[in-house]
């Protein structure tokens, strides 16, 4: 891919939306909405470049504004997707979408926190929930939507350190791998 307007961070910075403070559980300086506004930027780059339909990018979309607004540490916290969805519920921030796509956001939300094993099955699971805000209509949907929001949480680790980099190989989308410096740019240029 050449260079282009698009590896210019301050062209995808002003696309991302205002996220509310008074979404999250606490104030977050790792967590919070900087963090939240740059992983919605790499979500909407990444369903951009990969060509996704609108309505499948719109939910990760979504995902990507709630993945920790339930998060009530920044160390590692497994149950804080969990949290985010309640939280979510509790602020009626999903009662906008239709419950096939309200329950893919929750999914996502709920997932993103947690390690790629039991994933899928998780998803199949759903698939049969009596619950309509749960159910997943095309698990497969829901997977594809939860590996993006991963890797576009992943590539903001850039702001933990050196250390705790996303790990190139860990990322489920090639695509990911290739916006690595790109993300250590937009890093710098929204702090």
């Amino acid at each position: 891919m050449t260079i282009t307007d698009s590896d210019d961070p301050a062209v995808w910075i002003v696309r991302a939306p205002e996220v509310r403070q008074d979404w999250f559980v606490r104030w977050s300086s790792l967590h919070g909405v900087q963090h939240t506004r740059r992983v919605h930027v790499h979500a909407q780059r990444l369903a951009e470049e990969l060509g996704w339909p609108r309505a499948d990018a719109e939910l990760v979309l979504h995902a990507a504004l709630l993945h920790d607004i339930g998060r009530l540490g920044d160390g590692v916290e497994p149950g804080h997707g969990a949290s985010g969805v309640e939280r979510a519920d509790e602020l009626g921030l999903l009662t906008a979408l239709p419950d096939e796509d309200a329950a893919v956001v929750r999914f996502a939300i709920l997932r993103h926190s947690l390690p790629d094993d039991g994933a899928r099955e998780h998803a199949e699971g759903l698939a049969a929930a009596s619950d309509p805000a749960r159910r997943l209509a095309d698990p497969a949907r829901a997977l594809r939507i939860l590996w993006l929001l991963k890797d576009a949480d992943a590539l903001d680790r850039i702001r933990l350190g050196f250390g705790e980099r996303a790990d190139p190989r860990q990322l489920r989308c090639e695509r990911a791998r290739e916006l690595l410096g790109f993300a250590e740019a937009l890093y710098a240029a929204s702090r």
